[in-house]
């Protein structure tokens, strides 16, 4: 037999698959629906940061595991991508709470999971993002007061 390369790409498709049912095995199955629509929803849309809106009962499903599993999820698809197979090999690391950031999680090497400073970094970085958003939105919503228009419900989205 000749000695045949796997493509990585390849592997990394059927890791992920294999991943996501058991997941289905595993998973509650209203949490794996709410799972699989959000990772279709971010893949829809190139990925990246995303805001979603949820219905209470959708806010119940997205536990810590929904929330440790879609980091996962993108790690493997991820992994999908020519030169960044090692991206399957990434953990999903709790990062805790602080000021404007409750119960932060992040996918990152091993290394760097092992790592308390750049864990902190990561979480300080998560934090002022999260603060900048806070006062972006208080802005708008000043705007929007000043204008006359409708405020948005604050809690719509998570």
């Amino acid at each position: 037999m000749a000695d045949e390369q796997e493509d990585p790409r390849e592997v990394a498709r059927l890791r992920y698959h294999l991943y996501v049912e058991a997941l289905r095995a595993r998973m509650p199955q209203a949490g794996f629906h709410l799972l699989m629509e959000i990772i279709r929803l971010w893949l829809e849309n190139g990925g990246g940061t995303a805001r979603i809106q949820m219905d209470d009962e959708e806010k119940a499903l997205f536990t810590g595991e929904v929330r440790q599993e879609m980091l996962t999820l993108m790690g493997l698809i991820g992994a999908m991508q020519p030169g960044h197979e090692d991206r399957a090999e990434h953990v999903v690391v709790q990062l805790g709470d602080s000021e404007h950031t409750k119960g932060a999680m992040t996918l990152v090497p091993a290394e760097v999971a092992a790592d308390p400073e750049q864990l902190q970094a990561r979480l300080d970085k998560i934090d002022s993002q999260q603060r900048q958003r806070t006062l972006d939105r208080k802005e708008v919503e000043a705007i929007a007061l000043a204008s006359g228009m409708p405020l948005a419900d604050p809690d719509a989205d998570t």
